[in-house]
């Protein structure tokens, strides 16, 4: 089981449980429908998941989807360093925090004489440099972030280590809020520049993807805080979390206790409105949907070129009636088009299959993210029961596509149609959602 899929089968369990006490309390809201919502939820938890694995395979191949959607990861990237300079100049919560950073060095109490207090000590030490890095960059308002050089972000990854395990021998709850003040520079930094990085390549594959994106979205949200906050009390332990959560994604073999997958479920409900799953799902079906866009305008381009070389054949066929016979050169051009034509036209063919089939699944996973993102309440009130009674075939339908890379086309009619409608249905709702997400990018 993959990444997302753990994310996935833990976040739908949780999502069972927690529809079942919303339904409790919820009298406008039936047992039958509470049983079919948290049915629904699990398969669609676990079909996103299943989704986050296959979607290389699935739909174009991750090279292809990645080609179309880097430019707007980089965007963010771009974003994220604007930002990083403007609130370079407006973090007025820095100056508490040095002297709380100084202060957490007294943590060491606890170490004193042992030889990870030297250790901590020399952590707790650059993180104080990297805040007043941060502090110093207010002095040239137009200094863009300047990220880890690679000698620093070895160090950085090993000062982290030594913190997290300062964090977790402190008895002090007071203590450990100051080491874990200490390590936000100090992960903020790492995931920073891990982040640079790897926009600068193209990821190994879909679930890295997923991960790249949700660390961005992360460390977005991150630096809105530190640009608001005023004080260091209002950096709070779920601000903290956040980077944590990002520099974690970043890893190359990130882990996510059930604990982290719930607190960050509630921590990005407070903030942005949404949970974990629809969180970072919604970014692909924004990908698929970016990628059927450019299928739609290759078909296009091809379609009109096929259509100019259909003209020349029947204009050479014409030309050859009348004239009974052609130069050498048209003679060649129409041998040319009797062989080429019927390739094109076959192509022209499959690209379109691709583009709607990749249209179809954009729209069922949009249904889904909206049964992981709505309460029952809200879907009943849509009158969209249909998603209770239909997104677990759904779920179950894009699993099996994406475990055997089954076309649309061998599907069964019943289930052809089901697809179809929901891409109809939900084909706004999408585009909505990815104008929304690259407008954020911009």
């Amino acid at each position: 089981m993959g990444f997302w899929s753990s994310v996935g089968s833990i976040c739908s369990s949780v999502a069972s449980s927690i529809g079942s006490a919303v339904s409790s309390v919820a009298s406008a809201v039936g047992r039958g429908v509470s049983a079919a919502y948290n049915t629904a939820k699990d398969m669609a938890g676990r079909a996103v998941g299943w989704m986050a694995e296959k979607a290389g395979n699935f739909v174009d191949g991750v090279k292809k989807v990645w080609d179309t959607v880097k430019p707007y990861v980089a965007q963010i990237r771009t974003a994220l360093k604007a930002a990083a300079a403007a609130t370079a100049v407006t973090f007025p919560w820095l100056s508490g925090a040095l002297v709380l950073l100084d202060n957490g060095l007294g943590a060491l109490t606890a170490f004193e004489n042992s030889p990870i207090a030297k250790k901590v000590q020399q952590a707790i030490d650059w993180s104080i440099k990297l805040a007043q890095r941060w502090q110093g960059n207010k002095k040239e308002e137009q200094k863009e972030h300047e990220y880890l050089n690679e000698e620093e972000l070895e160090q950085a990854k090993k000062y982290q280590e030594d913190l997290r395990f300062a964090e977790r021998e402190v008895v002090s709850p007071e203590q450990r809020h100051q080491l874990e003040l200490a390590s936000v520079f100090n992960d903020f930094e790492i995931a920073s520049a891990d982040l640079d990085k790897t926009i600068k390549s193209a990821p190994e594959d879909f679930e890295h993807y997923l991960r790249l994106r949700a660390t961005q979205k992360l460390l977005a949200m991150a630096e809105q805080k530190f640009r608001t906050a005023k004080t260091v009390d209002d950096i709070s332990a779920d601000d903290i979390f956040l980077v944590r959560i990002a520099s974690d994604l970043i890893k190359a073999n990130p882990e996510l206790s059930n604990n982290a997958a719930l607190r960050l479920d509630r921590v990005l409900t407070e903030i942005h409105g949404k949970k974990l799953l629809p969180f970072v799902f919604e970014e692909l079906i924004a990908s698929w949907a970016k990628r059927a866009e450019v299928l739609d305008k290759q078909w296009a381009q091809d379609n009109k070129a096929l259509s100019k070389e259909t003209t020349l054949y029947k204009y050479l066929l014409g030309a050859k009636e009348i004239q009974s016979e052609l130069s050498a050169e048209e003679m060649q051009q129409l041998a040319a088009l009797e062989v080429g034509l019927p390739k094109q036209k076959e192509a022209l063919t499959s690209l379109a299959t691709r583009q709607r089939d990749m249209e179809r699944y954009v729209g069922a996973a949009e249904g889904l993210l909206q049964v992981l993102e709505k309460t029952p309440e809200q879907i009943e009130a849509e009158d969209r029961a249909y998603l209770l009674e239909e997104g677990t075939h759904i779920g179950k339908l894009l699993i099996d596509c994406a475990q055997t890379d089954m076309p649309f086309s061998q599907l069964n009619k019943e289930d052809q149609s089901l697809l179809t409608d929901y891409a109809n249905i939900f084909k706004n709702e999408s585009k909505t959602r990815m104008k929304g997400l690259l407008e954020v990018t911009a």
